[in-house]
């Protein structure tokens, strides 16, 4: 067996551990979850018992991934510090981080685990920024951020700007991207897209973002089961911090907001709603108001199960 081929075999085993690691956390994440709904019914609302549970999947996803976590028991700072800084990368809200670190506090009191957790100052988490903000990209932003790294060589990080920008991908989701899944995307019309917690989405590809995969595809070649973004024996955590971080070292110079890889998704998401909003009989939706279909079918499209999100993303 050849030096690529050993290389091969130990990310596909790697790929597969991860999701062998996430089902057993899974596993006693349901058996924490009965006891900690049993002890708490009167005390929380049945939404905030769910909403916790999904937090803390997604939560359980990244340990699987990033530490190979074994027993949930075994939660500790360094996983939340490790999570808080990933969280921040993809330009999740200090808000929205602090009810992800409630949900794993919560479960946490259920494992009679000794270690004891940090709080949110402890974690760098002592305000809450004030909300409103406007995280979608503008156009011209988009551009210009495209046109320096196409004039700095970064192929890679064009590509996954216009997943994230014309499929709603998040920076994760472009790294699990596999030469199979682009092949089966161009055939089949629809990008298959494996997201938080193993959950995984179909989604419509645009007629431009085909044309650039099929031209990228074409110029980088590969067998299907190779990553289009990560190299065999490349580590995907250094990949994504690659593409993150030259976004960051730019952009000053395309724009005075702080702009993220994640607000792409934004402005997906804007787009893809107000289609729906504007000609709503295009979409099927015949219903009094179409609003909320047009919405969950957005939160949908994203990775999300629940219409509310979309007004995150939208500020509609």
């Amino acid at each position: 067996m050849t030096n690529d081929s050993v290389k091969k075999s130990k990310t596909t085993a790697g790929a597969k551990s991860s999701e062998g690691v996430y089902r057993n956390l899974s596993a006693q994440l349901e058996k924490i979850w009965r006891e900690a709904v049993k002890d708490t019914t009167h005390a929380m609302s049945k939404k905030s018992h769910f909403r916790y549970r999904e937090s803390m999947k997604n939560f359980l996803w990244f340990c699987a991934e990033k530490f190979r976590l074994q027993k949930i028991a075994n939660i500790g700072e360094k996983h939340l510090r490790a999570y808080v800084e990933y969280r921040r990368q993809e330009g999740i809200s200090e808000k929205t981080l602090k009810n992800d670190l409630a949900a794993v506090r919560f479960f946490h009191r259920f494992t009679s685990s000794r270690n004891e957790l940090p709080d949110n100052r402890a974690l760098g988490l002592e305000k809450t920024p004030a909300g409103g903000k406007d995280r979608a990209w503008t156009e011209e932003e988009y551009r210009r951020m495209l046109e320096k790294a196409e004039k700095l060589g970064r192929a890679d990080v064009v590509m996954a700007m216009k997943l994230a920008r014309h499929a709603g991908l998040r920076i994760h989701e472009c790294t699990r991207l596999t030469v199979g899944h682009v092949r089966d995307a161009l055939k089949d019309g629809e990008l298959e897209v494996k997201g938080k917690g193993g959950r995984v989405r179909r989604v419509p590809l645009r007629l431009e973002l085909k044309v650039e995969l099929e031209r990228f595809l074409e110029e980088r070649g590969g067998t299907r089961g190779e990553k289009i973004f990560v190299a065999p024996g490349e580590k995907t955590h250094r990949v994504i911090k690659s593409i993150q971080k030259f976004i960051e070292r730019h952009r000053e110079e395309i724009t005075d907001r702080p702009i993220t890889f994640h607000g792409l998704r934004h402005a997906y998401a804007r787009e893809e709603l107000a289609c729906r909003l504007e000609h709503p009989e295009k979409y099927g939706f015949r219903r009094v108001s179409p609003e909320r279909a047009a919405k969950l079918e957005v939160a949908e499209l994203l990775g999300h199960g629940r219409p509310e999100v979309t007004s995150v993303y939208t500020g509609k």
